[in-house]
């Protein structure tokens, strides 16, 4: 397995982000369509199971990875939002909430990329 590069990591995060959060906006834009159905893309960790990277114990007091025994991270797939007579399936309280956790992820994701960049240079420094 190559090493994995953090900077080209965060960065196909981003672009995924760019990608779900375009989505979303088509799902607004189309909220009146009749028999419009809304979209979603995959799942990041989907994309990020492809790369091969996956995360491990090397020390007795690390956590577990998540999906690991005993792991307490459970998440559930909220009840489908109501379609309406029209036949279209778009909520805008369900695409206001993704558009939110697509913000929020951007803005993590763009934090910890400015800390690690502040942390070579840091290093350069000596």
């Amino acid at each position: 397995m190559d090493p994995v590069n953090f900077f080209s990591l965060a960065s196909q995060q981003n672009r995924w982000l760019s990608v779900r959060q375009s989505v979303i906006a088509q799902n607004v834009a189309n909220a009146n369509t009749p028999g419009f159905k809304a979209l979603d893309v995959e799942p990041f960790e989907a994309v990020l199971n492809a790369t091969g990277v996956e995360m491990r114990k090397t020390q007795p007091t690390h956590l577990s990875p998540t999906g690991a025994a005993g792991s307490d991270a459970e998440t559930e797939e909220n009840a489908k939002w109501q379609v309406v007579h029209s036949g279209n399936s778009v909520s805008l309280e369900e695409q206001m909430l993704k558009a939110g956790e697509v913000s929020g992820a951007y803005a993590r994701n763009t934090s910890v990329v400015k800390t690690f960049h502040r942390m070579l240079l840091a290093s350069s420094r000596g």
